[in-house]
């Protein structure tokens, strides 16, 4: 197959795919109800928070050495943990959708034998790929939907009640406009390393859906990308409390760099030039793993037998021996 034909069979798989996604009844019940939460949240948290009560303001000096002073971190602690936790939970929630997904549509086309015809003229690696990207585009495409509908929400809101118990709940755990100042420049990089974290493990995934054989095995399946996923978040959220110490090695770590670098960005840690090369990283995990699970894919179509553990596939691509 040229690579035009490569091309042309990702793109298929792909457009595939996402048609089905889309008319899949289930699926457009949870995108319209997401939605539905998303638009009347405001009202409904207006009524419950926003009373208006007022606290009486309290004052305290602190003391502290000229080298206490000059060492500290810009961004307080609390600051940073809130920035960090709401942003690794926003990739973790992502990638658990997409990564379930993933592994679902993997199982079902080995389940209904869909797979061995699709196989016959489109590469295995360009089929994985493009399921792939039509599902992180329909988990984009509802996020970006729903965070689209809290911002309705709240300005339609903010016309009849009074919408400032958002902003004071913010600033009470440390996030204030002067440290989330969001500019086109944060938004990308918010993007671009969710995106790149999603397709890593959704690759992972999709390996560890072929070495399932049944349906029944799906929860398995998904449980190793969890694990990953989970691991990724808790490093990051453990790491925030530390400052600004650990930010060059999270941000440059496998896997947990789109969890950990656009938050150390937006604290101030680090600059572009790291963010960059923190996406350079992850791209070379990602063709690696992405031509890795060709092969291992191609070997495991016809595995027919109990789930095939994640420590062995991975035994199988680096030593190329065909899985039994």
């Amino acid at each position: 197959m040229n690579k035009r034909g490569a091309f042309q069979g990702l793109n298929k798989v792909y457009k595939f795919t996402l048609y089905q996604l889309y008319k899949n009844k289930a699926n457009l019940a949870t995108f319209g109800i997401f939605i539905a939460v998303a638009l009347f949240a405001i009202p409904v948290m207006s009524f419950f928070m926003g009373s208006g009560s007022t606290e009486s303001a309290s004052f305290y000096t602190q003391v502290m050495t000229m080298d206490e002073f000059m060492g500290r971190d810009v961004v307080d602690t609390d600051s940073r943990y809130s920035i960090q936790y709401a942003y690794s939970i926003l990739v973790m929630i992502v990638c658990i959708f997409a990564v379930t997904y993933i592994v679902r549509a993997i199982l079902e086309e080995k389940s209904s034998k869909l797979v061995e015809t699709l196989l016959v003229s489109i590469k295995s690696e360009d089929m994985i790929l493009g399921k792939i990207l039509a599902v992180i585009t329909f988990i984009f495409s509802m996020v970006i939907s729903i965070i689209a509908a809290f911002i309705l929400s709240y300005f339609v809101t903010g016309m009849f009640r009074d919408t400032s118990f958002i902003g004071d709940k913010l600033a009470d755990m440390g996030i204030t406009s002067e440290i989330l100042n969001i500019g086109p420049d944060i938004i990308v990089i918010a993007l671009v390393s969710a995106l790149l974290a999603c397709v890593t493990l959704s690759l992972i995934a999709a390996l560890s859906g072929a070495g399932c054989s049944s349906m029944e095995d799906m929860e398995s399946a998904n449980m190793t990308s969890t694990m990953v996923i989970l691991v990724c978040y808790m490093a990051t959220v453990i790491a925030a409390p530390f400052g600004s110490g650990p930010a060059l090695f999270m941000s440059l770590c496998p896997f947990i760099s789109a969890f950990a670098a656009p938050a150390y960005y937006i604290t101030g840690d680090i600059g572009i030039g790291i963010v960059i090369a923190s996406w350079l990283i992850q791209i070379i995990c990602v063709f690696l793993i992405y031509k890795a699970s060709g092969k291992i894919y191609d070997r495991l179509i016809m595995y027919k037998g109990s789930r095939m553990k994640m420590t062995r596939i991975l035994s199988m691509a680096m030593r190329g021996k065909e899985g039994k």
